[in-house]
């Protein structure tokens, strides 16, 4: 029997399809959006933003920074800081995201953690470590929170931490992280700081 010798071309549009399809079945609708009754709302206290900003301050805030938006209210902020919390540390380190569902998120936010996808967890803590997944973490919620409209201000270190955290090898569990999300909505859709705005 003669050999049959596909054309490259056949070839090469039959990869992509089957690429487009393991694309599109990565890519889940997203989770209902979170509601919060007013009580609720009130419940959470309303971190302290105001503080004179000394030079040192002002060399930190790549690392120590918040967001806000004029016009969000507080059940928007939380639902879009968690989105963007969920893939700037979720899918390439913790939650084990595929490399499709990666290349998604990277191309709608701009996310700078793609190497997390394609190496293995455990390779990449020994290349990178947990200073440079705290790294890319932040520059991650900077393009997706840009992306969404929200400005970025600039915050004192002791501030920040009352209202944020940091991962490293571990990840925060759940219900301390949403505490810290519903703090962080509470900024986001509160009154315009008197800061200057970062750039994104």
């Amino acid at each position: 029997m003669p050999k049959i010798y596909l054309p490259a071309a056949m070839v090469a549009a039959a990869f992509c399809m089957t690429a487009t399809a393991a694309h599109a079945q990565a890519i889940k609708p997203p989770a209902p959006m979170r509601t919060f009754s007013a009580a609720e709302v009130a419940a959470v206290e309303m971190p302290d933003t105001a503080f004179e900003a000394t030079p040192a301050d002002v060399e930190t805030y790549d690392k120590y920074f918040y967001f806000h938006r004029d016009g969000t209210d507080f059940d928007t902020a939380f639902n879009d800081l968690s989105e963007c919390d969920a893939v700037s540390s979720g899918i390439n380190y913790y939650l084990g995201g595929d490399s499709a569902m990666s290349s998604y998120y990277i191309q709608q936010y701009g996310l700078a953690g793609a190497a997390g996808s394609v190496i293995g967890s455990a390779i990449a803590d020994a290349i990178f470590g947990s200073a440079e997944r705290r790294r890319v973490r932040r520059i991650n919620m900077r393009n997706c929170m840009g992306f969404k409209g929200y400005d970025r201000y600039g915050m004192e270190k002791e501030r920040w931490q009352a209202f944020h955290f940091e991962e490293g090898f571990g990840r925060v569990k759940d219900e301390k992280r949403d505490a810290y999300l519903m703090k962080q909505a509470r900024v986001a859709s509160g009154p315009k700081p008197k800061g200057e705005v970062l750039p994104r």
